[in-house]
């Protein structure tokens, strides 16, 4: 491996070494086919046009890891659910496919090989690695269980069991479960890593309880499978978390991605080093921010959670495909810049931490 490659730096914070600056990338989300004029249904239907545009975007910016984008409804669509395709937004479910429950025992496991959209994606994480030899290549198109159970019952009648119809929900649950071991035996014999998005975890939506009752068990069995396949598993859940952070923490993932209306604050003292946290630059200053706002958002997190290494600088969620390339690129800038600075200063004022943890 290349020292002060791009992947060098992901894999200080990931062996919570440290290096001569603070690794950073983001969550690239539908923005990059912007850079290469495709819409957005080409990038989430052609493999080839997609890794383009994913390639051209770290051409671009040169990201410490290029995360690959994909829709969210990549499992729920090989399960059966017909999607529809736009130019200029991502994809979404034309109806919820389980209107009735009793359908439940009719679905299967898809067949990643074949089924759906999980090939193509496969492909993508393929073609981009083989092409980016010094960065880390992360795919986040990978649903979690929860995520997935939304998507078949949909996100309302799925809150509603869990008050009326428990065991109904446990049953999806199981299931769901059953297709990210799939999904992710998949990634893991391509060379990657499970890195499961649980949008529809937020607890904007759900409360404490349904985390624990009904999506924590399903998060530690997860933990514990992928580990006996030597794997870690990240896990990135949109918006406000604070209150399950502690039950997400104890689940055993190896990383969280952490949006900005999170305490990142909290989750560092509540990790005590016991896993990898990225994330918590708002997604909005990408599109709307002023170079100031970036600057204190970049400074903020960087003294909130380098210091004890194990910190991936990025965006909170994925940028939004109005972002623009002068505030993309400002980011970039800046978080190399200070990120020197913070080490370095760092170093001086206590050196016996970087004793036997440089990389």
């Amino acid at each position: 491996m290349e020292r002060n490659s791009g992947k060098y730096y992901v894999l200080s914070a990931l062996k919570r070494k440290y290096a001569d600056r603070i690794p950073t990338t983001v969550l690239i989300g539908p923005y990059c086919c912007k850079i290469t004029g495709y819409s957005v249904e080409q990038i989430l239907t052609d493999p080839q046009k997609s890794a383009e545009a994913h390639l051209a975007f770290y051409d671009r910016f040169q990201p410490d890891s290029l995360i690959v984008y994909n829709d969210i409804y990549l499992e729920a669509e090989a399960i059966g659910c017909e999607l529809e395709f736009f130019d200029d937004r991502p994809s979404h479910p034309k109806s919820v496919l389980l209107q009735e429950k009793s359908r439940l025992a009719k679905l299967k496991v898809p067949d990643p090989a074949r089924d759906g959209r999980i090939p193509y994606f496969i492909e993508l994480c393929q073609r981009v690695s083989a092409e980016i030899k010094k960065t880390a290549t992360m795919g986040l198109g990978h649903s979690g269980p929860w995520n997935i159970a939304a998507h078949l019952r949909g996100t309302e009648s799925l809150l509603m069991d869990t008050y009326d119809d428990p065991a109904f929900v446990h049953e999806l649950m199981k299931f769901s479960t059953e297709v990210v071991r799939t999904v992710g035996d998949t990634l893991i014999e391509a060379g990657f890593s499970p890195s499961l998005g649980e949008a529809a975890a937020s607890c904007s939506l759900i409360s404490p309880e349904i985390y624990r009752n009904f999506i924590k068990p399903y998060h530690q069995e997860l933990c514990q499978y992928f580990k006996s396949r030597k794997a870690l598993m990240a896990l990135h859940v949109c918006g406000y978390i604070d209150p399950i952070m502690d039950d997400i923490v104890e689940t055993g993932i190896s990383l969280l991605s952490l949006d900005a209306p999170s305490s990142l604050e909290k989750l560092i003292d509540l990790s005590a080093a016991q896993l990898i946290v990225m994330g918590n630059v708002p997604t909005v200053l990408f599109s709307s921010g002023t170079r100031e706002e970036m600057e204190h958002a970049i400074r903020d997190c960087t003294k909130k959670a380098a210091e004890g290494s194990g910190y991936i600088l990025s965006s909170g969620c994925e940028i939004p495909l109005d972002s623009t390339q002068d505030r993309i690129e400002h980011y970039f800038n800046y978080a190399l810049q200070y990120g020197q600075q913070f080490m370095l200063r760092l170093k001086e004022r206590e050196p016996e931490l970087f004793m036997n943890r440089w990389l």
